[in-house]
């Protein structure tokens, strides 16, 4: 039953990572399961089995929310994109609650404001850039510069990933490899998709050290930082605001949004 539940888990938190502006991270948040899922690619090695066999319906999940929906949510994004994102809206400021409590454990000390505003005034920074891809080249074809480029700009992109609020696909879209690597995945180009995985591996790993190094010892702190990236990440995917029946039913789909996430995050 776990591994069942952990890999809808999984599906939930791959869904939102395929959408630029919104973060997987956040979802693992509102499921209770982002300290654990940190703490387990972090520790890896430590205890491969146990960790393994959390991980896998994890990863399983992950991948059929990006496979099966990936169209749908591109759909959705075309044909209804107030509505979309106001529902999405809607999920992150349901998940604000849950992530306060988080970090006002032990008492909130005035100093870790200042992690808030920084990483607040760090995703406001980002909303505003136009992201290149309208002139960024498609890569297709595998060089040593092409490798290299892929390579890092993924691990960029996964450490971005598992931060709640930050978004990797946001960031990809920033780098100019956004487009390249959704070809790459819906065209399962092999080659293209080597560097990318070497780069999303180790970004995994070596963000989710840290996260976890942090979250250990610096537990307040580092989960102000996170309700920076998140509060900071409506700005990222806020539509803009059109009255009319299609205003109407963003409205009701942004508070439908918000109850779910906050009635995840109220039930362990």
């Amino acid at each position: 039953m776990n591994n069942l539940m952990n890999f809808f888990k999984g599906m939930a938190v791959g869904v939102a990572n395929i959408i630029p502006g919104v973060s997987g991270g956040t979802m693992a948040v509102i499921l209770h399961m982002y300290d654990e899922l940190i703490e387990a690619i972090s520790t890896f090695f430590k205890d491969w089995k146990k960790n393994l066999l959390y991980l896998i319906p994890i990863g399983l999940g992950a991948v059929v929310g990006i496979v099966a929906f990936s169209k749908i949510v591109k759909y959705l994004l075309g044909n209804y994109p107030m509505a979309t994102n106001f529902f999405f809206i809607g999920l992150i400021v349901g998940s604000c609650p849950l992530i306060f409590n988080k970090a006002k454990e032990g008492g909130v000390k005035k100093g870790n404001i200042i992690p808030f505003i920084i990483t607040f005034a760090f995703i406001v920074a980002i909303s505003v850039i136009n992201p290149p891809e309208e002139n960024a080249k498609i890569i297709t074809t595998l060089t040593l510069n092409s490798f290299i480029t892929l390579a890092l700009t993924s691990m960029i992109g996964a450490v971005a990933m598992i931060i709640p609020g930050l978004s990797g696909s946001f960031i990809l879209l920033i780098l100019g490899v956004y487009t390249t690597i959704i070809t790459a995945i819906a065209d399962m180009n092999v080659l293209i998709l080597v560097p990318v995985a070497i780069g999303v591996a180790l970004g995994i790993l070596g963000g989710s050290k840290a996260i976890d190094i942090l979250i250990k010892k610096y537990k307040q702190g580092t989960y102000m930082a996170i309700l920076g990236f998140v509060v900071g990440s409506i700005f990222a995917i806020y539509p803009g605001f059109v009255f009319g029946a299609e205003g109407i039913v963003s409205i009701i789909v942004l508070l439908i949004g918000a109850a779910m996430a906050y009635f995840l995050g109220s039930n362990k």
